[in-house]
This record gives C-alpha cells, structure tokens and sequence, in this order.
C-alpha cells in the first residue's frame, strides 16, 4: 500500500501537474527515502493512514543525514518535509486519508539568502565584451536576452524559432508546470537576436531550437552555464557568473526602476507572489546602503 500510493502520486506529478523531471525526480528520492525508514523502523505498519507521531519523528530524522551520514543543511530537511507534505495533502484530497502527519512535527527553520546579482557595470562589461568567434557572439547574445527578460535558464534552451517574435519585440515562454507567458525583450536583445540569427546557419542547424551547439543540435542547460561562464572571465567579470545571476539582476533592476511588483511576478513566472517578494528585500538592502553612506548621523557612534 504504501509503495501502490506512492506511485500514483508521482504518475500525477509527472501526467496531471506536468511537474519537471528535476521535481519528479526530487519527490521520488523523498517518497523511497521514507518508504525504506519506515519498512525497517516499523515492517508491521501497512498503510499511510497509520503513521503516528513516533513515525514522523523517525522520518524526521532520517531527513536529517544522506546516505553516507552526512548531516544535512535546515533547507534540506525543510524541502524533504514540504514534499512529503504535499504527498499528503494529495492523499487527503483523494480522501484516502484525513489528517496531515506533517503537522504532527516542526519543520527547521530555514535560513533565506538573498540572491546574488551583478551591478550594472559588470552588465555593460559583459554585454559590450568583444566577441570573435560565432559561439561567443551566441553566447553573448544569450547573455543579452536572460538579462533583458529574466527566463529561466531551462526556458532559454526550450526555446525555438517560433517563440521569438522580434517585430512586437517578445519572446513565447513554456515555463515550470508547462504554464505558458510572454515576456518582452528590450531593443538590445532585439538586435543581437536579428544578428544571432543570420550567423544561426553556421551551425548547421538539426532542428528548430534557437539556440545551437556546434553539431546544430539544442543546447543544453549545463552547456549554457558553462559557455557563459567563460564569456564572463574573458569579459573580465570577477564574480562567478550563472544563468540564474542574471535573472536576478532582471528582476533587481525593475524594481529598483519602480516596476509593479505583480509584473515583475508575471514577467519570471512565479506562481506565488511570496517568490518575488524577496528581490524587494534585496533592494531594501540596496537602499539601506545607499543611507549609511549618505546620511550624516548613520553612523554615529553612541557616546
């Protein structure tokens, strides 16, 4: 019974939600690391409805270490739990149970970081470094539109010809949940695509993704990283550069400019406002900084 649950549960994850193989693959890990706690803790208990606060105590504390005993950060332990809880909460909604045995223990308290951005001078020296190949002018073109439309990296490489519209200037996103946005894209962007576009044949193009890899074929996630990575260091960018950090910056930058922060949720496809929330904390810092080094008494040491 337990494993026969289970199962459904992930067949609607992957067929109903049309959840990511990433998300897929995180809840199954979850559902077999409780499975195999409580099959040796307790090898009488049969079904879901069952578990008691002795279960969730000892699932509790297998959450806690991976496989080879490591003790596992807050985050990791509160994002095992959360999906364990969702898997319940799907049982309650099919009526097969009636109560959630998560509620039964406290989740850790989880430490939020703010996420990391580029300052603009590092934008301008990545978006106006030379290019003298036509994969780093793929990749700086790559660079341009993740900064100008805050996609996903995996929404980057999902993207084919048909998604760009360049003469309404917007791109057609499929994003997390297969829920589809359109974004528009600056007139920056806008050129190099154009430019991007006609070096494209170079590639010898497979198929009708965007942007290619030498064999022509769709570029993946890792790849991108990696690519971008490289253009930055040659660009003479010190700080690490990923995907994500330009996202970032996107979101950043609107807010600070005075942009809605519903649009700014629409524009990166967050299903929950409380997502886009936090680029608001990080541009209150921002603006903490920007007063303590301007204001007179900021800092003035009590006597």
């Amino acid at each position: 019974m337990l494993e026969d649950l289970a199962k459904r549960y992930l067949d609607h994850l992957r067929f109903e939600k049309r959840a990511s193989t990433h998300t897929v693959d995180s809840y199954t890990r979850v559902l077999d690391k409780t499975i195999k706690a409580l099959n040796l803790e307790f090898p009488n208990l049969n079904n879901w409805t069952e578990l008691k606060l002795a279960h969730m105590r000892v699932i509790q504390r297998e959450f806690n270490f991976n496989d080879e005993s490591d003790k596992l950060s807050n985050n990791s332990v509160a994002h095992d739990l959360y999906a364990l809880s969702s898997f319940f909460k799907y049982l309650i909604k099919q009526g097969l149970m009636e109560d959630n045995p998560c509620e039964l223990i406290k989740a850790p308290k989880v430490k939020r970081h703010l996420p990391k951005i580029l300052t603009l001078n590092e934008v301008d020296k990545l978006l106006d470094a030379p290019c003298d190949t036509i994969y780093e002018k793929r990749d700086n073109t790559i660079a341009e539109l993740l900064f100008s439309s805050g996609l996903r990296v995996s929404e980057l490489v999902s993207l084919d010809l048909s998604n760009i519209n360049l003469e309404v200037c917007e791109v057609r996103v499929i994003g997390k949940g297969s829920k589809e946005r359109i974004v528009p894209i600056g007139s920056k962007a806008v050129e190099k695509l154009k430019d991007y576009l006609i070096l494209r044949e170079q590639f010898n193009p497979q198929d009708n993704a965007l942007f290619l890899n030498k064999y022509g074929k769709r570029m993946t996630t890792r790849a991108v990283e990696q690519n971008l990575d490289k253009l930055s260091t040659k660009a003479g960018v010190q700080t690490h550069l990923n995907p994500h950090k330009l996202r970032h910056s996107f979101a950043t930058e609107l807010l600070q400019g005075g942009a809605d922060l519903r649009a700014v949720q629409e524009m990166l496809g967050h299903s929950n406002l409380a997502a886009t929330q936090i680029y608001t904390h990080l541009d209150f810092e921002h603006l903490k900084e920007v007063y303590n080094k301007a204001h007179p008494i900021a800092n003035r040491k009590k006597d």
